[in-house]
């Protein structure tokens, strides 16, 4: 335990000097006398170096009194790697992160610009979707630049499911038959990665709004209906007897998601449950669309609803005037429809930006918008509150290694609910 401790207190105080030293050469750049260029810090995901390379490098060419400077993390990294900078009061001066309880920490802390008269000014509501904007709001504010609108379904390796003989699943009952089938055949029916909790919860949900419905699943979401209840336990027991009977892969609890879709493309699992992005990883990997389709999760609901979010760019609050006006210029111009469409073969769609159509190199991303059209919730770890979010990565995970009972999950949701009411 005190190894443990000792490790975790290392890796902190490394981000913080990580942290520190960016600002330190933010704020001595954009200090220096003798330069006449405007210094903009940019925190973005490692996934993201290749959309945003060409894209500043071309913004500098037009704004030739400014300098982004990206670094770049994975997904984990760069959440821990935030709330270090916000404790440090060293968080660059644009950043990009989710909607939801995820993204409103900052403006709930008054750690961002409050973009509401900037869009008014600017008309944004005719540059992205509206609700593209309603999910980035926090108290009627609106916190940052959208710059995607997303929706998840089940991936699936076509050519296998053509061999086995395997159809779509229309319902729940056939989807369980998909993945027996697949493990009759020595094929894992799902590639799931289960370090930091998120990858898992996309199954947890899924299969929570199958047994509670959409109108408690929200209830339960707004924490206005006990989570002692029957459809959360049957949720959790569902969940321990799928890993129980092999449909996800061994140890995956502590599996890296990123490394999820590894097994998917060799053709060792058949399914993986990702967002419109995922044409874009497939095919910057080199791996054959052809063989991949997608289906929305059948939770034999009406509306039968996907798990949706906003992504964002977040302006810092308290920097200095130049450099918010830097950063929005900065954000519009990636965000716009002329630059995304001139960029469609690295851009990830569907983005959240007006009147921009997905490619036709990318033939599931389209599939998706249709499927949020139809009917959405908001992403789990962004729809509870951040202390709630630990508690539910908690359970499953409990779950899962058989610490918990499907009933003890349900309890520990609702005791800590209580507690945090």
């Amino acid at each position: 335990m005190k190894r443990l401790f000792s490790l975790t207190i290392i890796t902190v105080l490394v981000l913080s000097i990580l942290s520190a030293c960016s600002s330190n050469e933010n704020e001595s750049a954009s200090g220096n006398e003798s330069s006449d260029k405007t210094i903009v810090e940019f925190w973005a995901l490692d996934n993201h170096k290749s959309i945003y390379e060409p894209i500043i490098e071309e913004f500098e060419k037009e704004h030739a009194d400014i300098d982004i400077n990206m670094s770049t993390r994975t997904v984990d990294a760069h959440k821990e790697g935030l709330k270090v900078a916000s404790s440090s009061d060293t968080l660059p001066h644009i950043w990009f992160n989710w909607g939801g309880s995820l993204g409103s920490f900052y403006p709930e802390n008054g750690l961002t610009l409050d973009l509401t008269e900037h869009a008014e000014a600017g008309k944004w509501n005719e540059l992205y979707l509206e609700k593209a904007i309603e999910l980035t709001k926090y108290e009627d504010q609106i916190t940052g630049v959208p710059t995607k609108l997303a929706a998840l379904g089940i991936f699936y390796r076509k050519d296998i499911f053509d061999e086995l003989g395997i159809k779509v699943p229309k319902t729940f009952e056939e989807f369980e038959a998909v993945m027996a089938k697949l493990k009759e055949n020595n094929i894992t029916p799902v590639s799931v990665g289960g370090k930091f909790g998120w990858h898992t919860m996309r199954f947890t949900e899924i299969v929570l709004e199958h047994y509670a419905g959409p109108e408690l699943k929200d209830k339960l979401i707004n924490l206005e209906e006990s989570w002692d209840n029957p459809a959360v336990e049957k949720t959790y027991a569902k969940l321990k007897e799928w890993e129980d009977k092999g449909y996800f892969p061994t140890g995956f609890i502590t599996s890296d998601p990123n490394e999820a879709k590894m097994p998917f493309y060799s053709g060792d699992a058949a399914m993986i449950l990702e967002g419109p992005w995922f044409d874009t990883t497939a095919t910057e990997d080199e791996f054959d669309l052809e063989k991949i389709g997608v289906f929305t999760f059948p939770t034999e609901q009406e509306p039968l609803r996907t798990s949706s979010f906003v992504e964002m760019l977040q302006i810092k609050g308290d920097a200095k005037k130049e450099q918010q006006d830097a950063a929005i210029e900065f954000a519009l111009y990636a965000t716009s429809k002329e630059v995304i469409e001139k960029h469609k073969d690295i851009v990830q769609f569907p983005v959240a930006a007006a009147g921009v159509e997905v490619p036709e190199n990318l033939p599931n991303a389209p599939k998706l918008v249709e499927a949020f059209n139809n009917g959405a919730f908001v992403i789990t770890d962004q729809a509870l509150p951040q202390e709630m979010v630990v508690k539910f990565f908690e359970a499953q995970d409990n779950v899962i290694t058989g610490e918990f009972s499907p009933k003890d999950a349900a309890e520990f949701l609702q005791k800590s609910a209580e507690e945090l009411k």
